[in-house]
């Protein structure tokens, strides 16, 4: 799914469209893969073809399309570079509240203040001003529609992983942008003990790039979804982590477009951002827990593999850094979440398929999911680093506490009356659904009804197949559920 597909002469132009377009080719771009999925003169029809060929299409044309004009990043006026600064210096940090512009402008904040380090330009060998286009361009590979699993969600995961790594002195703290000029080195010395220190310049910024990047091109839906709607993505990737396989795919194919590329050659580079990234499935999360668990007992290992778990670590703690952000910040991203729950929860039961997340949005519901993801995964995973890294404690300590408020809350919750709640799965009420969950003014509204009244149009037809039989307006719903792009 990372690259146009290369006109093969052997392949039969009187294909159906299913196997074109949703087979192989949808999902790689690779001339070496696959050659069996096909396969001359096959009738091969494969579920949800058209619906991924067009996010294929989309993004297709933004990785290939021209680039629109870039505006300066650096021409902030001095008082809103000094808000963006302390803003992203600060664990209290709120991407959400940020326009389109700025997101891009704090991540090359982010990015400015790598550059702080002695040598860190040379060694990488990119300048800052080729990472301008850089970023711009993943961003727009983003999907706009997912309310969690979007580019702000890529520039908090960004600032998590600069905090962590400022709190190990690895980096140096942004308000260094406020001397011009000023280099900085670290105080530690490399591979002197510390699990933290094996890691070099090049690989700092294997972080970064993976922290930005790591969930480009993400369809606002799991991994049990695609699996279980026999998606063509999972069929070509075995359903192993095929999400983060794609994310991976994508983002290093951004990197050769932008000039990364000789980055990748250097030994192990290619590995460690393709491992890193691959640790964010959370089903190998039990995998890295007992590797990263002998690592801290003092098993010996290469350096090589110290790098990996130290970044691994690094990405999986910011990637589900919510529940360990201040109170109010980790409610936003979970009311996010189970708002991206819901429509992946609404389309499981109009195709039938098995529900994999929680579809429900009242805030008991809510409550019980934090709980159960703070205590299985988010503060098990943090006290377990802080024993590597001592000086992510705060974090771990913020996670408890936070722990301990969503209880709390949950009991104050379970005192009140029961409230009849909305079913916003209930089969073709997808308008009321999604029209009820946000409150639009001004342009977006505007913008909205367009939509609902384009939409109400598809409702009249039968969209393609999915799942091997007719879904009526199966284009509306996919477009809210998150799966379609704007046009």
């Amino acid at each position: 799914m990372c690259g146009s597909v290369p006109a093969r002469s052997h392949i039969s132009k009187h294909r159906p469209k299913s196997a074109d377009l949703g087979g192989l080719h949808l999902a790689t771009g690779s001339e070496s893969q696959g050659h069996g999925w096909l396969g001359d003169g096959s009738d091969l029809q494969t579920p949800f073809a058209e619906l991924l060929s067009d996010m294929y299409n989309e993004t297709v044309n933004a990785l290939n399309g021209p680039e629109d004009d870039l505006v300066a990043w650096t021409d902030l006026p001095p008082a809103t570079r000094k808000r963006f600064i302390c803003s992203l210096d600060s664990w209290n940090f709120e991407p959400h509240k940020l326009g389109d512009v700025e997101v891009l402008q704090c991540t090359m904040l982010l990015f400015e203040g790598l550059w702080r380090i002695a040598g860190m330009q040379e060694t990488v060998g990119v300048s800052l001003d080729q990472m301008y286009p850089f970023i711009r361009h993943l961003r727009s590979i983003y999907r706009l529609e997912n309310s969690y699993h979007n580019f702000q969600h890529a520039l908090d995961v960004l600032q998590a992983s600069y905090s962590f790594l400022r709190s190990a002195g690895i980096v140096p703290p942004l308000s260094i942008l406020f001397q011009p000029n000023r280099m900085w080195r670290t105080d530690r010395i490399y591979n002197s003990g510390p699990p933290i220190t094996c890691l070099a310049l090049h690989d700092i910024f294997i972080v970064y790039i993976a922290a930005i990047g790591h969930d480009v091109g993400h369809p606002g839906f799991t991994n049990n979804f695609m699996k279980n709607a026999q998606t063509p993505l999972s069929v070509v990737f075995n359903n192993r982590s095929a999400l983060e396989q794609m994310h991976c795919a994508l983002l290093l194919r951004v990197m050769r477009h932008h000039g990364l590329g000789p980055l990748l050659e250097r030994p192990h580079a290619r590995k460690l951002l393709w491992e890193t990234i691959m640790a964010t499935d959370m089903s190998v999360h039990a995998d890295f827990m007992e590797r990263f668990e002998h690592m801290t007992i003092g098993e010996e290992s290469p350096i090589s593999m110290r790098k990996v778990l130290i970044c691994q670590a690094i990405m999986k703690c910011a990637d589900i850094s919510n529940p360990s952000r201040p109170y109010h910040v980790s409610q936003h991203w979970a009311t996010k979440l189970m708002r991206e729950w819901s429509c992946q929860a609404m389309l499981e039961k109009q195709l039938s398929l098995p529900c994999t997340v929680q579809s429900s949005e009242d805030a008991l519901s809510e409550a019980n999911s934090q709980i159960f993801f703070n205590k299985v995964f988010a503060k098990p995973l943090l006290e377990l680093v802080v024993r590597a890294v001592p000086e992510m404690q705060m974090y771990a300590t913020q996670c408890t506490s936070n722990l301990h408020r969503w209880e709390r809350r949950k009991a104050e919750l379970e005192k009140q009356p029961c409230l009849a709640l909305r079913d916003y799965s209930t089969e073709n009420d997808y308008m009321n659904a999604f029209r009820s969950r946000y409150r639009r003014t001004g342009a977006e509204a505007s913008m909205f009804r367009r939509r609902v009244m384009r939409a109400r149009v598809w409702l009249r037809r039968p969209c393609f197949r999915l799942l091997g039989r007719p879904i009526h307006g199966a284009r509306v719903m996919l477009r809210y559920a998150g799966l379609r792009g704007r046009r």
